[in-house]
């Protein structure tokens, strides 16, 4: 290979190169920030956001923690397309696909109890059913324990022809059930939530234990029937008092069908990190998990729950570092998969581009010879045959010619000195 061929490569690569670097930076890098939009502050997904924020920032992206109404907030601000919020949770069973046709889920993270706490002085209710008649508070209508606890109140009957529902948080539902205003309150958190624990030693409340829980899971399949054991709240007090069972969905992440695979991918490594662990309700690893979610799997996390993990490059290298080079791999082959066989080709070009120009030459000499068998014009062939000799010279002098078509030319140089000297043109 010439020291011509040798620079003509290396100049392609680098073009290449440039192009694909040029291209990945300005179009290709993942977003250095964030947005999650989270739930109401104090609440366990705001504390859940507020945790992955600390884990992204390991890897560099900054994340800001969007204070919303519930989950369906978080939806709508996730969906808006104006809104550069890139994930949000959701309570399973909250919302229908149909209507945030450009979301998709990452998996559930954890389960969603649904707790409902009633006045002690209503005596012993003994299942949901025991609330008909009640002033009940079930949450905001941006909340999905609005229209999780509507759901199962319709279920069994307690609709608001002959009950009172009143539309208020948690705060202000704990507030009216002291001041005997309402008489229930339906409430979703973890098992782990200080507030858990706080109503359960609440002299003035009791829990509903959910002795139909069964029943309303195979009516309702978004329910999952966990068991609590006695104690499992607050050892020292014996909370609950005995085992009972828990009526919960999933939480799950949602996010755009156009986030960026890195971000994805970052995200799933952050939920592995914060949810493997068992908890009061859960088994370790259960979660995170591909079940029980309410919108399309992402492509992305699909891959993430099938492969066991974040892909090879994600697993070794920095956040930033993982997603240039993947972004650059995926511009880089295809160039090079059109740039390797137009290298190959390109000796036969430069052999067809100069056999066909020392051809020219050939052809001119050819018409010569045949133009002295006419007996032509002698002076004017000296003429010619001269001209030709100076372009062969001219062309041997200037330009740069691999040395080897050198030989093209030098042999073009002998055959026309020899037919000038076959027939005494000098």
């Amino acid at each position: 290979m010439t020291k011509k061929q040798i620079f003509l490569y290396l100049s392609g690569l680098a073009i290449l190169v440039a192009i694909a670097v040029a291209v990945v930076k300005l179009f290709l890098l993942p977003p250095s920030s964030i947005e999650i939009a989270a739930g109401p502050k104090g609440g366990y997904l705001y504390e859940i956001a507020q945790i992955y924020a600390q884990e992204f920032e390991k890897s560099g992206v900054k994340v800001t923690v969007l204070e919303t109404a519930g989950t369906l907030d978080n939806l709508e601000h996730v969906e808006h397309p104006d809104k550069m919020i890139e994930f949000g949770f959701l309570e399973g069973g909250a919302a229908d696909r149909k209507d945030y046709p450009s979301l998709e889920s990452l998996g559930s993270i954890a389960y969603a109890p649904i707790w409902v706490f009633y006045r002690s002085q209503l005596g012993d209710v003994f299942d949901v059913n025991g609330l008909k008649g009640k002033r009940i508070a079930i949450g905001y209508p941006a909340q999905g324990i609005h229209t999780n606890s509507l759901d199962i109140l319709n279920a069994v009957g307690v609709n608001t022809k002959n009950s009172q529902f009143l539309n208020i948080g948690r705060e202000e539902a704990l507030k009216k059930l002291h001041a005997n205003e309402i008489d229930a309150m339906f409430y979703s958190a973890p098992a782990e939530d200080h507030l858990v624990k706080t109503l359960f030693n609440d002299p003035t409340l009791k829990p509903l234990k959910w002795p139909d829980a069964e029943g309303i899971a195979r009516n309702l399949r978004e329910f999952h029937v966990l068991k609590l054991p006695l104690g499992a709240i607050d050892l020292e007090n014996s909370k609950p008092s005995t085992d009972m069972r828990v009526l919960a969905t999933t939480i799950t992440v949602i996010t755009k069908k156009d986030t960026h695979s890195a971000l994805i991918y970052l995200m799933m490594g952050v939920m592995d990190e914060v949810h493997e662990r068992p908890s009061l309700l859960q088994s370790e690893n259960e979660f995170p998990s591909d079940k029980d979610v309410d919108f399309p799997m992402s492509d992305d996390a699909e891959d993430y729950y099938k492969n066991g993990g974040k892909p090879f490059l994600q697993r070794y290298l920095p956040y930033w570092a993982a997603s240039f080079l993947g972004k650059l791999l995926l511009i880089l082959v295809p160039l090079l998969a059109i740039f390797y066989p137009l290298s190959q080709a390109y000796p036969a070009l430069q052999q067809w581009y100069y056999t066909n120009k020392v051809n020219r030459f050939y052809d001119q000499l050819v018409k010569i010879e045949k133009r002295l068998d006419h007996h032509a014009d002698l002076e004017r062939i000296k003429y010619d045959i001269q001209i030709l000799r100076a372009e062969i010279e001219l062309l041997i002098k200037l330009e740069k010619i691999p040395s080897m078509y050198t030989n093209l030319l030098y042999d073009l140089r002998g055959h026309v000195s020899q037919v000038i000297e076959q027939h005494g043109l000098q």
